[in-house]
């Protein structure tokens, strides 16, 4: 009797155990890129899969919600950025300040 009772307690562990997991699998997010991306390239094909598990309470941890005015300010100043910038140090010099104002805007 003893061991019937811990075979079905097994049994349900087992279950409860599998179930768990297809709600966390079909919580998680898959993205998937196969190269190369056109035919006539000599590299062998492969496939990449991006698999992203939602952390524990990040639904409740509070993403960053720019306002539309900050990002567009965000944009303009990469904009200019991008433009003036004669090399690629100046231009990740610029674009590193435009993202330590659009942190400083998000702190406010």
């Amino acid at each position: 009797m003893k061991t019937m009772a811990a075979s079905g307690l097994t049994a349900l562990a087992c279950l409860m155990g599998a179930m768990g997991m297809a709600q966390a699998q079909t919580q998680a997010q898959t993205q998937e890129y196969s190269f190369p991306s056109h035919e006539s390239s000599s590299s062998p094909p492969s496939t990449l899969r991006i698999t992203e598990q939602p952390a524990a309470g990040a639904a409740s941890s509070g993403a960053v919600r720019d306002t539309p005015e900050s990002l567009d300010q965000y944009k303009r100043c990469r904009s200019k950025a991008d433009r003036e910038a004669i090399s690629n140090v100046q231009l990740q010099t610029e674009v590193a300040a435009c993202l330590r104002e659009l942190e400083t805007r998000r702190q406010q």
